[in-house]
C-alpha cells in the first residue's frame, strides 16, 4: 500500500497500479464500544474507463459499496489514481473488470465490497431525497465546531419523521477544502425540534474530519442526546475528482437495495 497521496503532488499512473490504494483505519469514539451501528459507505465513480478485448476504449459508471464495519476506509485521492491506472487495461467484459476492482478494494479496506459497473444508458437512477422534508428555512446560529448541546427533544412522540438539509459543510482534514453534503434523517421517537437539529448540523461547518467520521459523530450524538427508538442518517457528499461518497448509518441493518439515488446537486 502507498503513502497517503492527499495534499501532495502525485503523478497520474500510466498503467494498472493497485499499490496506490491507501487505507485509512476506522476509529470508534471512546465509550461507543457497546453501541451497535449499522451502515454502508456508497461511492459513485464517474470517470471510469478501460479498453475492451480489442483495444477500444469505453466509459462506464461505477458504484462501490463498503460495509461500515470494515477495518479501513479507502482514501479518495488514492482511489481516483487507482482508477486512472485502469485506463489502458484490457478487459473482455465488465464482469472481469468488476472482479479486478473488487479484489483490489477488498485488499485495501479489509472487507468484501460490492462493485457495480453500469453503461451510461442503463444506470437505474432513483433519487428519494424528495421524500424528506427540507428544514433549511429555520434561522440558526452557527457554533464553532460540532456542539451536541444544540440538540433537544420535545415532550411528544411524533412517530416516523423524515427531514433533510442541504446546508451541511465540513472540512477535509488534510487539504482544508470544503466538503458539501445533503443530510437526510429518519427517526421514530420524541420530536427533535427542526431548528435545533439544523443548528447542530450547521455546527460542523468548520469541522475537519473525513466524511464517514462526520456521519458517525452526528449519528452517535443524536442517539445519545435525543434517544430515538429508531434512527437512520445519511450524508450525500458532492463529488470531487470524479468520486462521490454517500455515508449511511442506522440502528437497523442497511442493505444495498435501500440506497438512494443521486441528489440534485450530485
Amino acid at each position: 500500500m502507498s503513502d497517503n497521496p492527499l495534499g501532495r503532488g502525485v503523478s497520474t499512473p500510466e498503467n494498472y497500479a493497485p499499490e496506490l490504494l491507501h487505507p485509512i483505519p476506522r476509529e470508534r469514539a471512546a465509550g461507543d464500544e457497546g453501541q451497535i451501528v449499522h451502515g454502508l459507505d456508497h461511492w459513485r465513480a464517474y470517470e471510469l474507463s478501460w479498453l475492451d478485448g480489442n483495444g477500444k476504449p469505453d466509459v462506464f459508471f461505477g458504484e462501490f459499496i463498503f460495509p461500515a464495519d470494515s477495518p479501513n476506509m479507502v482514501e479518495s485521492k488514492s482511489l481516483k489514481l487507482y482508477l486512472a491506472g485502469l485506463n489502458k487495461e484490457r478487459f473482455d467484459n465488465t464482469d472481469q473488470a468488476a472482479e479486478r476492482i473488487r479484489k483490489d478494494l477488498a485488499n485495501c479496506c479489509g472487507a468484501d465490497p460490492e462493485v457495480r459497473i453500469w453503461g451510461l444508458t442503463n444506470y437505474p437512477d432513483d433519487c428519494r431525497l424528495g421524500d424528506f422534508s427540507l428544514i433549511d428555512h429555520h434561522p440558526v446560529s452557527v457554533a464553532d465546531g460540532p456542539d451536541a448541546g444544540l440538540l433537544a427533544t420535545g415532550a411528544d412522540s411524533v412517530g416516523d419523521r423524515k427531514i433533510r438539509t442541504e446546508l451541511f459543510r465540513s472540512i477535509c482534514p488534510v487539504t482544508g477544502q470544503p466538503d458539501w453534503a445533503s443530510v437526510a434523517i429518519a427517526y421514530d421517537g420524541r420530536e427533535i425540534p427542526e431548528a435545533a437539529l439544523l443548528s447542530y448540523l450547521c455546527s460542523f461547518r468548520s469541522h475537519a474530519a473525513w466524511h464517514e467520521r462526520c456521519a458517525e459523530q452526528a449519528f452517535r450524538d443524536i442517539m445519545r442526546v435525543c434517544e430515538p427508538k429508531q434512527l437512520s442518517l445519511s450524508m450525500h457528499f458532492l463529488r470531487r475528482g470524479g468520486l462521490e461518497i454517500n455515508v449511511y448509518r442506522s440502528t437497523s441493518p442497511v442493505t444495498p437495495e435501500q440506497l438512494m439515488g443521486r441528489d440534485a446537486r450530485q
